[in-house]
């Protein structure tokens, strides 16, 4: 998630943000995590590419929440995972550090792949989502006009394999625990979305503009991003769940501070967690919408989010805004 968190933050009375913009461009030069925008670039196609990569890093989310987060015993088809509250699960890199790709564990097969996709207005994407969709009464200065994109509703099986993840195990030269038999061959139904995005441009600068840092690593892209989705829905064929959950827990390169947070989650049934990189930012409980809610942040000044759920519909608001501009978007949406 290391795209999107670098644009998360939250507000100091004094910014460098020349300084932070160009820590940030060599971090994101220096790791590889993305290619920095340099002038000429066309703000609808980055603009599409950051929505898109916005709702992968939900879905990665939905993902891990589904492997590690489901309890209780599923005796046939059976709902045993459907978010109604999220939760910030602070991590670190050593939280992760060499635990395989939770794909190594089996198969993922699609049923309903997902195909993000552009939409020309609002009414649109209404109707392609089958969702009421919100929009902000208070937009911060320098906001320009929305444009909106779709994500259709998915459909996924994973097969877990005994054998797949012996083999992944293997090719890392670790040696995880042995898969029991009931979850060997045991499958998971996973529903997700659909999903609305708007992003708003800056509509003061023009995509590509430089400072005397030189090329911002935020060149053209959006101001704001407003979402909205379903949360993930997931069945089971039959798997002992709790079983399941503690052999996730128990494999190598997770680390036990982040195994006992999980498992101190009240009710992970209907808990979704949401991972905050604790050497980028920070977490603090929030009130929006009359909802509780999960605002994300750290020093530099460049940008904020904040993420909740409310009548089965879970929103987000992220943008180069400070904390204050980001929850007033937020609980003007209508």
């Amino acid at each position: 998630m290391s795209d999107i968190e670098d644009m998360l933050s939250v507000t100091e009375p004094k910014v460098d943000t020349e300084r932070a913009l160009a820590r940030l461009r060599a971090r994101v030069e220096g790791e590889r995590i993305a290619p920095v925008m340099r002038g000429g670039a066309a703000p609808h196609r980055i603009g599409v590419n950051i929505w898109v990569r916005g709702l992968a890093a939900a879905a990665t989310v939905a993902l891990v929440a589904t492997l590690l987060t489901v309890s209780g015993v599923a005796e046939t088809i059976l709902t045993i995972f459907e978010p109604k509250q999220l939760v910030a699960v602070p991590i670190t890199v050593t939280d992760l550090n060499g635990a395989a790709s939770f794909g190594a564990y089996g198969t993922l097969t699609w049923t309903e792949q997902p195909k993000p996709y552009d939409v020309p207005d609002i009414r649109t994407a209404a109707r392609d989502s089958g969702m009421t969709v919100l929009v902000p009464g208070n937009l911060p200065t320098g906001v320009g006009t929305a444009r909106y994109g779709v994500m259709n509703k998915t459909t996924a099986t994973f097969t877990f394999s005994a054998d797949k993840t012996q083999k992944a195990a293997a090719a890392q030269q670790r040696t995880p625990p042995p898969m029991p038999a009931n979850i060997d061959g045991s499958k998971l139904f996973i529903t997700g979305g659909p999903a609305v995005v708007a992003y708003y441009d800056d509509g003061t600068s023009p995509a590509g503009a430089t400072g005397a840092s030189g090329a911002s690593p935020f060149a053209g892209m959006p101001k704001l991003i407003v979402a909205q989705g379903k949360p993930p829905v997931v069945q089971s064929d039959g798997v002992t769940v709790e079983q399941l959950q503690s052999y996730l827990l128990a494999q190598p390169g997770i680390s036990p501070q982040l195994a006992a947070q999980i498992r101190a989650i009240k009710d992970p049934s209907s808990t979704l967690p949401v991972p905050i990189p604790v050497d980028m930012a920070t977490s603090k409980k929030v009130t929006v919408q009359g909802v509780e809610g999960i605002f994300v942040g750290d020093s530099t000044g460049l940008g904020s989010a904040v993420i909740w759920q409310k009548d089965g519909i879970v929103y987000g608001v992220a943008g180069t805004l400070t904390e204050q501009q980001v929850l007033a978007v937020a609980n003007s949406l209508h």
